[in-house]
């Protein structure tokens, strides 16, 4: 069973889809963020794709648009940072909490959402999934995402557009932010108290899976690591072989 809700956080209200078994009352929550310029469809339909799987398995997925992407309201230009989206999920967090009280709730990110999804307290979290995860933020957006000119010029302080093939514009905060906040998925997977599960494809070529290698090192607590030959950055192709790999091991948690 699939509805639309409404979630507020800073001050807007954030589009999400509910997907929960009819037949499995009770049913694990995962949170579903997408990744950067993406949104809770995700491309080729990435995130709508696994949160059905979830579905089909009895588990319940939570998809939404961080502020400024998707459906949800706000600028994508001035709401795109990862302080904004770590607010969001603390308010998409809370609202699942209070919604599905007791379940068990796993936190699941793709890309620059798996680097939010990392860097996200621990909030009573079973458990979180990384998939393709952003871990050397500076790094990748400096060097790939955005290149080194646009980065200058954001970090300059100037509005930035066209990156990467996107038709984006992006205000000089989401720089300034991935530069003072110092976010460090490595240092957070030391103190990790939870089960960690990341995935990466070794097609990836805009996130480098050598930073997925690192992450697992870091993890200080109970890890599994995945890597699917051949898989892009969106796992084109690859969305069953992707869902099944994360539902087995959901599965191994909540036995």
């Amino acid at each position: 069973m699939k509805r639309h809700e409404w979630i507020p956080s800073r001050g807007k209200r954030l589009s999400a889809m509910i997907h929960e078994p009819e037949a499995a009352p009770g049913a694990p929550v995962v949170i579903c963020c997408h990744g950067f310029t993406g949104d809770k469809v995700g491309a080729n339909q990435l995130m709508r794709n696994l949160a059905q799987c979830f579905e089909a398995a009895g588990f319940c997925a939570v998809r939404f648009d961080f502020a400024g992407s998707g459906d949800s309201e706000g600028s994508f230009a001035a709401d795109t940072t990862v302080a904004g989206w770590q607010e969001d999920l603390r308010s998409v967090a809370a609202w699942v909490g209070a919604r599905f009280s007791g379940r068990s709730v796993y936190l699941l990110g793709h890309s620059l959402g798996g680097l939010v999804a990392l860097t996200a307290a621990e909030m009573g979290l079973a458990g979180r999934i990384a998939v393709a995860p952003v871990v050397h933020p500076i790094e990748n957006f400096r060097d790939t995402i955005l290149g080194p000119v646009l980065w200058a010029k954001a970090a300059r302080g100037e509005t930035i557009a066209n990156f990467y093939g996107k038709g984006f514009s992006l205000d000089s905060g989401f720089v300034g932010d991935l530069i003072a906040g110092c976010y460090d998925p490595l240092a957070a997977a030391g103190a990790f108290a939870v089960p960690l599960l990341i995935v990466h494809g070794t097609a990836d070529a805009a996130v480098p899976i050598a930073g997925s290698e690192e992450l697992c090192d870091a993890c200080a607590s109970n890890k599994e690591y995945t890597i699917l030959d051949g898989a892009d950055h969106v796992f084109a192709g690859r969305h069953d072989e992707l869902g099944a790999v994360i539902v087995t091991w959901l599965r191994r948690q909540t036995k």
